[in-house]
């Protein structure tokens, strides 16, 4: 099995994800972080304070130290942390079934594309990374973690498009990924169902055929 195969890089991936158990999470820390990227997505990141994500979840202010003692900054670094653990979870659910790396390759562009269009914190979450590569507004640890997901996510679409016999796969990788990123604005707004399965495999033909391209040298 090559090192770069789209079997070792989702291993890789699935090894960093369970190094974080989530599953002692409490109810009301986990409504603080779901309430925070609600409010985030409606008013704005910098809009949030500690006293709106209180009366969102209807306690008081100094009750959400107790979840998060550093304040907004905690909340803030684990609303990242748990979007994208969830969404690491969703991805190896998806590819689990796959048994070729095409078939890995399209249930990866699936759910990214899904997701991008169905959950605004997914836009959220792009939008703070791409802030803090301009403005280094995360603290330097929680960059540090950002940068590695991302790395890890990206080598398991890089390993795939190699195994699939794309040249240059890491080149052709990050155009498809900035495509699926920006899918809410090639998506009509509030699609059923039925609509975004067809967009679906939109993306998926879409990023085989940027696979396919030949850059110039």
């Amino acid at each position: 099995m090559s090192d770069t195969s789209y079997e070792v890089a989702c291993k890789a991936f699935k090894t960093r994800l369970e190094e974080w158990n989530w599953a002692g999470q409490k109810a009301g820390r986990q409504n603080i972080l779901e309430a925070f990227l609600k409010l985030a997505i409606a008013h704005g990141f910098n809009s949030v304070s500690m006293r709106t994500i209180a009366n969102a979840v209807n306690v008081k202010p100094p009750s959400l130290y107790s979840h998060f003692p550093e304040g907004r900054d905690e909340i803030v670094a684990e609303s990242l942390r748990w979007h994208f653990h969830r969404f690491g979870v969703a991805l190896l659910e998806a590819v689990d079934p796959a048994k070729t790396a095409d078939e890995f390759w399209d249930a990866m562009v699936r759910l990214h594309f899904t997701r991008q269009v169905r959950l605004p914190e997914s836009n959220l979450w792009d939008l703070l990374v791409a802030t803090d590569r301009m403005a280094n507004i995360l603290p330097t640890e929680l960059r540090a973690q950002v940068d590695d997901w991302l790395s890890l996510h990206e080598e398991m679409y890089v390993a795939a498009a190699r195994d699939m016999g794309c040249e240059d796969a890491g080149e052709h990788v990050r155009v498809v990924m900035t495509l699926l990123e920006g899918a809410t604005r090639w998506t009509p707004a509030d699609c059923g169902d039925a609509e975004l399965e067809k967009m679906a495999d939109r993306a998926v033909t879409l990023s085989r055929a940027i696979l396919a391209v030949k850059f110039p040298d």
